[in-house]
């Protein structure tokens, strides 16, 4: 019965005089309603009533241009102590506010969005209360950014109602740089060479001189060299250190696909959770010194083309993947983006989408010709809590320990292995 009586006492009957009366929510349309009634009053019942609406008159004008001239002599500028920063990754926050005027400025606030608030604050506004004349005024919080993205989002105002709080006056503030929050990057532990037989996860081996494959012959010791591999026979003979030379493996290269259709008809927090595991894999091979190519176009499948990625240009890249928009994905690359791409033909791929259905974080999708083909689904909805580090870990390391490298091409073709459980299961869907 409650529930009846405040459903129709909060239904709204007439929505199309919305535009007619909204005026009525905000103090100052109401201070205007009393003075025309304070008018009429005075013509047709009492002249008396006059002094009510000289009254009304002061006081609204007084309440508009005080907040308006109080606005006048006061700046902002909001800056971080750093441009660029992770998901869930602690930023401190710096706003500091001029005020031009020889007398003190009240009643300032700042509406803030939810990656800017200060930590642990559950309040989009925040009160400045007093800033003295003359004078700057700095104040300082810490934010937790929770999603990627270029901060501020929207312009930000600082707005002065005082003294009576029936008009508001606004002044942008000023942000020199804005501030770029980088999908969450997971350390992964294990190095993408458990993924097969050493010879994948190292490459081919060549005759350069390196620390991998068979003996190639001695030298005199170097500093750094390893004691294991001294000749103990021939620093005997020559009563000095010498060492075996070993050959070298060629880089081995990954290609890094998110598939463009399914981040298209993803939610929000999914898309977030696949830009999540292609930044964490991306910076993960480029540590280990692959060749890293990059596809968030979906060019390969059609053309055979993709973004050469080194680890001098990962800044680059997650400053593009902290705005990226599947929407738009061609859009956002720049004339050094487009530079880098190039025809390629690597010895892996890895295929990021979502999995619609309860079950497996990731899965091996196949193998074509000589390289193989891996596919990594997100659950939906996924959240990005403290255990997404550790799950994310622990599905990775499940992951490279698992894999079997079937070296007959006649069974490789075809093949589709479960390697990890699900990361996490979350209600919801894309």
């Amino acid at each position: 019965m409650l529930n009846q009586v405040s459903g129709a006492l909060t239904h709204d009957f007439c929505p199309w005089a919305n535009r007619y009366v909204y005026w009525l929510k905000r103090p100052i349309g109401w201070v205007f309603l009393a003075f025309l009634s304070s008018i009429l009053l005075g013509i047709y019942v009492s002249p008396q009533a006059f002094l009510a609406t000289a009254g009304i008159a002061m006081v609204a004008i007084i309440g508009s241009l005080w907040p308006w001239i109080s606005m006048l002599g006061v700046r902002g500028e909001l800056s971080w102590n750093a441009l660029r920063c992770e998901e869930l990754e602690s930023i401190e926050t710096d706003l500091v506010v001029t005020n031009r005027w020889p007398w003190p400025v009240y009643g300032l606030s700042l509406d803030l969005e939810g990656g800017m608030l200060p930590e642990g604050w559950d309040k989009q506004r925040i009160s400045l209360q007093r800033i003295p004349g003359l004078a700057k005024s700095k104040f300082h919080w810490s934010t937790v950014p929770q999603t990627r993205g270029e901060y501020p989002r929207k312009p930000v105002e600082l707005q002065s109602a005082f003294p009576f709080g029936i008009w508001t006056s606004r002044r942008p503030v000023r942000v020199p740089e804005p501030l770029l929050v980088w999908p969450r990057v997971t350390r992964l532990v294990d190095a993408p060479s458990d993924m097969g037989s050493q010879q994948f996860g190292t490459g081919s081996i060549s005759d350069r001189v390196g620390d991998e494959g068979d003996w190639t012959g001695v030298r005199p010791y170097r500093p750094g060299d390893s004691l294991r591999q001294v000749h103990w026979a021939q620093t005997a003979r020559r009563d000095s250190l010498v060492v075996f030379e070993r050959q070298s493996s060629a880089s081995q290269s990954v290609l890094l696909q998110l598939d463009l259709d399914q981040a298209l008809i993803a939610s929000e927090s999914t898309l977030e959770a696949m830009l999540r595991l292609l930044a964490s894999l991306t910076n993960q091979f480029l540590l280990h010194h692959w060749s890293v190519y990059v596809d968030l176009e979906g060019r390969f499948e059609t053309t055979g083309i993709a973004e050469r990625l080194v680890l001098s240009q990962r800044i680059r890249f997650m400053d593009r993947l902290s705005v990226w928009d599947p929407r738009r994905p061609s859009e956002q690359s720049d004339v050094q983006t487009r530079r880098s791409i190039q025809k390629v033909s690597p010895n892996v791929a890895l295929k990021i989408r979502w999995n619609d259905a309860e079950g497996n974080l990731s899965h091996i999708e196949g193998t074509k010709e000589d390289r193989r083909v891996y596919c990594f689904a997100v659950i939906p909805e996924a959240p990005l809590a403290g255990a997404w580090d550790e799950e994310l870990q622990a599905a990775w390391r499940a992951f490279c320990r698992s894999q079997q490298v079937v070296h007959s091409g006649g069974q490789a073709r075809g093949h589709t292995e479960t390697v990890t459980q699900a990361m996490a299961h979350a209600s919801g869907g894309a």
